[in-house]
């Protein structure tokens, strides 16, 4: 039986989640309406409140469920909707568009780290001075590293994440065809990324990206100064 403390943990992360994905998602309805593709506009995805971005599965009943069993969980958001014959430049437009939602979330880190750095410099903010401190240091702190890794996660070139029209859209016209082939396999590939490691006497190939998460997290903090 759930400790209250590990539901109220469980329910903190999945808030930070959809807080960051809203973001995420906001990045990818702004970018095609400044490329010319206003149909996430005209449905409300334009927007920073989350009810409009949140898949009941995805997004609430998956991550929750994952956290309260305290390990990583996978989710998602309402797919934005965007109509390629809108766009004056379709591939690359939508290499853009998919970019711009894992780029907000560097953005999002950023902003982050810059509020610890402003609460440092003007209201003494120590984590260990009191528990009030080091609540916020640690939300603020799990907050950034969650944006992060929101970013890398979806860089994997395998559809439907965004690295895919990203590496399409990078790719020469003749090999973009190509790659285009793999879409119909990259979710059962993402399924056994995350999923076989727990049923076999495996590693998570996903390790891999949690390191690489820390590495850019750990870069931004010193950029900013944390």
């Amino acid at each position: 039986m759930f400790n209250p403390n590990a539901i109220w943990q469980a329910i903190l992360i999945v808030t930070q989640f959809i807080i960051l994905l809203t973001f995420h998602e906001w990045g990818h309805a702004k970018s095609a309406d400044m490329l010319g593709d206003s149909t996430a506009r005209d449905q409300g995805r334009m927007s920073l409140n989350p009810a409009v971005h949140i898949d009941p599965i995805g997004t609430l009943f998956l991550p929750l469920i994952g956290s309260l069993l305290g390990g990583g969980f996978f989710g998602w958001a309402k797919p934005v909707p965007v109509n390629p014959y809108n766009l004056r430049s379709p591939r690359r437009d939508i290499m853009l568009i998919a970019a711009a939602g894992p780029f907000m979330n560097i953005l999002l880190t950023f902003a982050i780290f810059i509020i610890i750095k402003i609460l440092e410099l003007t209201v003494n903010f120590e984590p260990y001075n009191s528990e009030t401190h080091l609540a916020v240091y640690q939300f603020l702190r799990n907050s950034a590293f969650i944006s992060v890794f929101l970013a890398v996660f979806n860089m994997l070139p395998l559809f439907p994440l965004d690295g895919f029209s990203v590496v399409n859209g990078l790719l020469p016209e003749r090999a973009s065809r190509q790659f285009s082939k793999l879409a119909p396999y990259g979710m059962p590939i993402l399924m056994c990324l995350i999923f076989l490691p727990f049923l076999l006497p495996i590693p998570s190939p996903l390790r891999f990206l949690g390191i690489v998460s820390h590495v850019v997290f750990s870069f931004i903090g010193k950029i900013v100064g944390v």
